[in-house]
């Protein structure tokens, strides 16, 4: 059972936000979703608590979407961390809208399967039915200042969210589940990686180094992210992924440089030497 997890960063706790208001509003914004299986669920049962009908304390609530469980759980305090920092590298967060540095609360939003049918939880189904809630969860409360994916370490202007949302879903929205960072080195080397890639069941992408320039690292990482979700981990440790007769970029698994505790997709670029004859490497390799 993987869990898909999100937190909305608010400037207060709003009682208008419940899990009947969220659910009225799920039910307006996504006719394709069956209204037989959406429906409140027991916050204190899937809690383990004892079912004491006095025992109400507890600030979770719930809602249920077939086999899934959506939890929300507010707390009346911050995250913690550099939220300004953060905005200033979310490429989903406009560099003219201010951090919500005085945001006073959040509110966890996870959605998780529980089934006995011995298959997999399909997580990017399951990141699709997150950002629905969270979509929703924006119609709902005014108080919500942003969007924060753990996962990914990246936060999204609410509004922007929900827009990307109602365009995206059912389809995947790789752009607000995936941070792709790309710069240079204090060197001047430039280098790339993901985060955000394990909410869906699939590696992060390391570019240790590259003589490529700063849109071409992008281009590359947002074309993999891409093709992993729509395939799953069908780039296995040792392939090479194409460029020329004279380059090979090698796909390698091993720790990230940036979390040692990490595995990730390391994308190594291979040079072969010209051939003094003049003629191809290809030519070389079948002669």
């Amino acid at each position: 059972m993987g869990a898909s997890l999100a937190m909305l960063l608010q400037s207060q706790l709003d009682p208008a936000f419940t899990a009947e208001t969220l659910l009225a509003q799920m039910h307006s914004d996504w006719p394709d979703l069956d209204p037989s299986l959406l429906r409140l669920g027991d916050a204190r049962a899937e809690a383990g608590t004892a079912a004491d009908a006095d025992d109400d304390d507890s600030p979770m609530q719930c809602l249920e979407y077939g086999d899934y469980l959506i939890a929300l759980m507010p707390i009346p305090v911050q995250i913690g961390g550099d939220i300004d920092q953060i905005c200033a590298h979310s490429r989903l967060w406009p560099e003219a809208t201010p951090a919500p540095v005085d945001y006073a609360a959040h509110t966890i939003v996870t959605v998780m399967r529980f089934s006995d049918d011995g298959q997999d939880t399909d997580l990017v189904a399951q990141a699709a039915l997150l950002s629905r809630v969270l979509a929703s969860a924006v119609a709902v409360s005014g108080s919500i200042q942003a969007v924060y994916l753990g996962s990914a370490n990246h936060v999204v202007l609410p509004a922007l969210f929900r827009e990307l949302a109602q365009a995206s879903l059912p389809g995947p929205m790789p752009i607000a589940w995936v941070a792709i960072n790309v710069g240079a080195r204090p060197d001047g080397v430039m280098t790339g990686h993901t985060r955000g890639m394990d909410m869906l069941g699939l590696m992060d992408i390391e570019i240790p180094e590259t003589a490529d320039g700063a849109q071409e690292v992008f281009s590359r990482l947002t074309g993999i992210v891409d093709y992993l979700i729509e395939n799953g981990m069908v780039i296995a440790d040792g392939d090479t992924l194409g460029a020329t007769a004279e380059e090979r970029i090698r796909v390698v698994y091993g720790r990230s440089a940036l979390d040692p505790e990490r595995q990730v997709m390391r994308l190594q670029t291979e040079e072969f030497p010209q051939a003094r004859s003049g003629r191809s490497w290809w030519s070389r390799l079948l002669n």
